[in-house]
């Protein structure tokens, strides 16, 4: 054999070795960061309402396409008409081969607490929903709604930022009635309404606070309808809290010439009389636990909370619109640092 043969075979045998050495360091169990058939795959439930309801699923799935584009998660959303849809939208996503299923909305709950039982190697997280403890005072043995190992429940105390939205209302009503559009009457609904109520009581007692629901979240002429009945009782400040149904109750607000206040993002763009929206951080909060998971750190059984005392940092307000004065501004930043410091603690439930 010549020497320039010999060369030949040691350089083409090292190339072989190299190329197996380099498959051996690349490691097949590892999640890919920029998607491919390791990425982790993500699959998120709607409530009913649709993708483009300008607020609760609609930034719920922003914070699943953050994710996507920047953790490189494969995603799919599956969009619950009714709530019929829900069970088999959540058993769909399961057989899927979907790592993660992110739940929307406090009425999925128990749909999906029974999806998990059957699917105990996927993990499940739902945005709005609190899962109990089988005997305590959640109820959720009657509600079927207590946590699985598999389940992680993602809270907001939404009062927090109804009681900043309250404060607004209560110092810039002229005529010394504000109130609140709600959708269901449910614990996320109440939370928000607790706060506002809390609030107006506590910045300007002569404040009189009507409330109503529609009992839905999706029909705008039904919260039009109540909005412009508490107009009609003097109501000069209206905040919405039921999802795209609360759009009716804005647009009611607005053709009277009154104030409004949006609800979860910021909801300017429904009409110029919203003068301040306020927050819930659902895309923030989706991205977190979907990067929580990839990194491995996902923990079920329990809840999870995104309030001030978690997310200091975090708006509970929307930046003001129209002619809202510096000193409202000033006393809804001293409420803030109230809640931040522990003095001011809203109830999240209604008297």
């Amino acid at each position: 054999m010549t020497v320039k043969r010999l060369t030949w075979l040691l350089v083409a045998c090292a190339a072989v070795v190299l190329v197996f050495v380099a498959a051996g360091c690349g490691g097949s169990d590892n999640k890919s960061s920029s998607g491919g058939d390791n990425a982790i795959k993500v699959g998120l439930v709607t409530d009913t309402g649709g993708v483009d309801d300008k607020g609760f699923n609609q930034f719920s799935i922003a914070g699943l396409d953050e994710a996507k584009d920047k953790l490189g998660v494969e995603t799919r959303v599956y969009v619950s008409k009714t709530a019929d849809d829900y069970q088999p939208n959540l058993t769909a996503a399961s057989e899927d081969g979907n790592d993660l299923v992110i739940a929307v909305g406090f009425l999925l709950a128990p749909s999906t607490i029974t999806v998990a039982a059957q699917y105990p190697d996927i993990s499940y997280a739902g945005v709005d929903h609190f899962y109990g403890e089988s005997g305590d005072a959640s109820g959720c043995d009657d509600a079927g709604t207590c946590a699985l190992p598999n389940t992680l429940g993602l809270q907001y105390p939404s009062q927090e930022s109804g009681y900043l939205a309250g404060v607004v209302a209560a110092l810039m009503t002229k005529s010394g009635t504000v109130s609140s559009v709600g959708g269901k009457k449910i614990p996320p609904v109440d939370n928000w309404i607790a706060g506002y109520q809390a609030a107006v009581k506590a910045t300007k007692p002569s404040v009189k606070v009507l409330n109503a629901y529609s009992q839905d979240f999706e029909d705008l002429a039904k919260c039009k309808e109540i909005a412009l009945d508490q107009i009609a009782n003097g109501s000069d400040v209206v905040f919405q809290v039921a999802g795209k149904c609360g759009l009716g109750a804005i647009d009611g607000a607005c053709e009277k010439g009154v104030m409004a206040i949006g609800v979860d993002v910021d909801q300017s763009g429904s009409g110029d009389c919203v003068i301040v929206s306020a927050l819930k951080p659902l895309q923030s909060s989706v991205f977190d636990i979907i990067k929580t998971f990839q990194d491995g750190n996902f923990k079920g059984g329990t809840n999870k909370f995104y309030g001030v005392a978690q997310l200091p940092d975090a708006m509970l307000l929307t930046d003001y619109h129209g002619d809202v004065p510096q000193s409202v501004k000033d006393a809804v930043d001293t409420a803030l640092a109230g809640l931040k410091d522990g003095s001011i603690k809203p109830p999240a439930t209604l008297p």
